[in-house]
């Protein structure tokens, strides 16, 4: 949504709030982070800010020959918001504005890059409703962040000031980082960066705590439902489904919209869970990998997998409390739901999420994806999987 407007950001009115009265003041740290949860609207924000730290309203380099320092005409422009008609602003709406500068994550091969990159973009351009999705190990390349620093030794072409914008800024080397630090710390007066992530404790804190943070807030199930069906053209029944299953996550409800079942995807995720609980390990292997289809998958699906299984795990803590039938995602379910949450602990709920959260991280990495959900599931049903000691007895290491 690379033509929003700070005004025009919906579900955060304390990140908006802050951000559209660091634009009035003019007065910019050198560095923001904007976090929270995937799919709140950090990326538009970020594209938003930008988009007004380079209106022409807050100022455009001299224009003409060598010896001709005469300013160009500045338009009048609101005094915390882009104006969205200047020439800068139409620039940074088709994602072409000389001093707006991404580093985003991708996949693929380094010999692909460049038209991956190109890709990538097109498709942000032309789509209103473009997700970023990451089907393989994504990360942002080195040789992209060494460039762009090179780059930011020069002055800006034509706006008083650059800002980069690093989409998943955790997804990053920690050579990166380092030489990212420099940058950041002492980026002058003519950078501003602008970070987003949906996971704050994998940067380092030398890159934390030289940021200004804003915190976003996952959206109501509501704003997801209106959303989806006034701006997607999802009829209300199936916008009710995606924003119960969503979270929170916009991103997640357009994602999921392009299935032709939701529910499915959904029950095929709680259906793992039935063997796992059984302690059959063998009926878990094999759904495993025929959901995985060898591989085939990809990992988003398999991200999406487990997300549904955290979000049953949050309905049955949301029960246990009382919580009434509006307050579950999986609503759908009340029944099954409270008959589990009636037999488990809180702490024994805490415990299962936190083997989930696990599963998300290695499937990120380079573990095998299959194993990755295999251990977790197992962990989830049975807490003899948590032990920290090594069994003295060789019969019992199968565990690990």
């Amino acid at each position: 949504m690379a033509g929003i407007l700070l005004s025009q950001l919906i579900g955060q009115p304390a990140a908006q709030t802050f951000l559209r009265h660091t634009v009035e003041s003019g007065r910019y740290a050198n560095a923001y982070l904007l976090h929270g949860p995937p799919g709140v609207g950090k990326g538009t924000a970020a594209i938003a800010f930008a988009r007004a730290l380079l209106c022409n309203s807050r100022g455009v380099l001299p224009q003409g020959g060598l010896f001709d320092t005469a300013p160009a005409a500045v338009p009048a422009g609101p005094p915390d918001d882009a104006c969205g008609v200047c020439s800068a602003c139409t620039k940074t709406l088709g994602l072409q504005h000389p001093d707006l500068k991404f580093l985003f994550p991708v996949s693929g091969e380094e010999k692909e890059l460049d038209k991956t990159i190109v890709e990538t973009i097109e498709s942000w351009r032309e789509d209103p409703l473009f997700v970023f999705t990451y089907d393989k190990a994504a990360s942002i390349r080195i040789s992209l962040t060494r460039e762009l620093l090179r780059e930011l030794a020069f002055k800006p072409y034509e706006a008083v000031r650059r800002v980069v914008v690093v989409r998943d800024a955790d997804r990053m080397r920690e050579d990166q980082y380092s030489a990212m630090l420099k940058s950041i710390e002492e980026p002058g007066a003519s950078t501003v960066w602008v970070l987003t992530t949906a996971r704050l404790a994998k940067l380092p804190a030398t890159i934390r705590s030289r940021t200004q943070r804003v915190r976003f807030a996952p959206f109501t199930e509501a704003l997801v439902r209106e959303f989806v069906e006034t701006r997607a053209g999802v009829d209300n029944p199936t916008a009710r489904i995606l924003a119960a299953l969503s979270g929170g996550s916009l991103a997640r409800a357009l994602t999921l919209r392009n299935e032709p079942e939701p529910l499915k995807v959904r029950n095929q995720a709680l259906a793992m869970l039935e063997p796992a609980t059984r302690g059959d390990g063998r009926g878990l292997w094999t759904a495993i990998t025929s959901f995985n289809a060898f591989g085939r998958a990809g990992r988003e699906k398999l991200r999406r997998l487990i997300e549904f299984q955290e979000l049953w795990q949050r309905d049955l803590l949301r029960a246990h409390y009382g919580a009434a039938k509006e307050d579950l995602v999986n609503r759908d379910r009340e029944p099954e739901i409270r008959r589990q949450a009636a037999t488990i602990e809180a702490t024994e709920i805490r415990r299962r999420l936190m083997a989930l959260e696990e599963a998300l991280r290695a499937i990120e990495g380079n573990i095998t994806p299959d194993l990755a959900l295999f251990s977790a599931l197992m962990r989830v049903a049975d807490p003899a999987f948590e032990t920290r000691a090594w069994p003295a007895h060789a019969a019992g290491r199968w565990r690990y």
